[in-house]
């Protein structure tokens, strides 16, 4: 090892092409930066954190850059802003198409109950008044953002409309068993929530350890003194060596500002009359959000007879399906034939639809408009940088606890993929 640190890295010219991406020292607590030569698929430098202040400065040295692939992350992009003002930013379409497919789920579960009755009034016409999209009651801890809050509130519309399958489906004398298959879910599920008595609302999740959390006291007692300014409170934690970010700050203090729930469990629901459920299993009866998701955003030619004719259900047993499945295969296809010039047409027919889900998307593209926009129009993405980091990877877990900054940037950037490539192609 002394001699691995010893040894000289690799001169690189004047990159001009660059991209980056982050890696976890510790997942969710503490992160690095990893940054490759796209233009000769080499990695350049490995950087101890994502801080902007550490990405910014080591843009500011390589004035020669022009563009810059990047994730969807406000830190590097403020970072790329301030040290490289001169490069065009470039958002990765897989980072896009993950934000559209979560916007999508959030979507069908939401509908979940519209769907699969409307699956069923096309197979058995039904006179049932249509129940009321459930509404999320007062959150225990606020969410962190309108996307956030939105796809809470598609998980519990969804599970609830499960819980409610389950009970008109034990009412009329289904097994247990049969119920887990016909809905798509364990059977334990079935015995426990019929064990309940009533819909059984989500457990708090633990919160994670953050950076935050030896600072807590103060910010609790700033907060009591009736401060609402979180600049000031900052600075005044970086002062007292807070190492986290801003970020981090405001979503504790998001905390601080909603009201904490008093109210107990849910109460059971109303005893239900038998409904007219067919007995025969019905049509997306099984429906899953979550499985839905890729028949909307895949090509129509590369489903199977059978995907096209669940696709087809879907659509007709939803308008707000049939409307979301347009935006996201005319979203699609502008990334697949790189048309970015469609883009303020497609945020337009966004607007003017109904979809809270989509018009959450379309603001995070509002926001980071610039760089989307040349992610859909040229053939820069990170595509590189995972290999580079799954490698960087690696190399850390297999050093056993000696995975330091220092080491750890040599044995990533001594070796070449290239190099390796031409002596492989030598010896054989």
């Amino acid at each position: 090892m002394r001699l691995v640190k010893q040894a000289k890295l690799p001169t690189t010219s004047s990159p001009r092409v660059v991209g980056i991406d982050d890696w976890s020292w510790k997942r969710g607590l503490r992160y690095g930066t990893l940054i490759c030569d796209l233009e000769s698929n080499r990695p350049i430098d490995v950087l101890a954190d994502r801080s902007v202040q550490t990405v910014s400065a080591w843009f500011e040295e390589r004035p020669s850059v022009e563009i810059v692939s990047r994730d969807r992350s406000s830190e590097y992009a403020a970072a790329i802003s301030k040290g490289a003002p001169q490069a065009l930013q470039v958002a990765d379409l897989w980072h896009i198409v993950k934000n559209l497919s979560e916007s999508v789920q959030t979507l069908l579960a939401r509908c979940r109950a519209e769907i699969r009755r409307g699956s069923q009034t096309q197979a058995t016409p039904e006179q049932e008044p249509a129940e009321t999209e459930p509404v999320l009651e007062e959150e225990r801890r606020p969410a962190r953002s309108p996307s956030v809050k939105l796809a809470q509130v598609g998980r519990r519309a969804q599970k609830l409309d499960r819980y409610e399958q389950v009970v008109e489906l034990h009412q009329q004398g289904v097994k247990a068993a049969d119920i887990a298959s016909r809905v798509g879910i364990g059977e334990r599920t079935v015995h426990r929530w019929l064990a309940h008595g009533s819909f059984p609302e989500a457990r708090r999740r633990r919160r994670r350890p953050s950076l935050i959390d030896p600072y807590e006291r103060y910010v609790f007692q700033w907060w009591q003194e009736g401060h609402r300014t979180g600049s000031q409170l900052y600075r005044e934690l970086k002062a007292q060596g807070y190492k986290g970010s801003s970020k981090a700050m405001y979503n504790y203090l998001a905390t601080l500002r909603a009201p904490r729930s008093n109210s107990s469990k849910s109460s059971p629901l109303k005893s239900q009359q038998p409904k007219s459920v067919p007995l025969s299993p019905a049509p997306l009866e099984n429906f899953s959000a979550r499985r839905a998701t890729w028949l909307f955003v895949r090509q129509p030619d590369e489903l199977d007879e059978t995907q096209q004719k669940e696709l087809a259900l879907i659509r007709q047993a939803s308008p707000s399906a049939e409307a979301a499945y347009r935006l996201v295969q005319a979203f699609m296809q502008m990334i697949r034939e790189h048309t970015g010039h469609q883009l303020e047409t497609w945020l337009s027919s966004v607007e003017a639809s109904t979809l809270p889900e989509f018009k959450s998307f379309a603001k995070g593209i509002q926001q980071d408009k610039a760089a989307v926009l040349a992610g859909l129009t040229l053939p820069w993405s990170n595509g590189p940088l995972e290999g580079h980091v799954n490698r960087l990877k690696l190399i850390k877990r297999s050093m056993y606890g000696r995975a330091k900054l220092r080491l750890l940037r040599q044995r990533v950037l001594r070796s070449s993929p290239k190099k390796r490539k031409s002596t492989m192609a030598q010896v054989a």
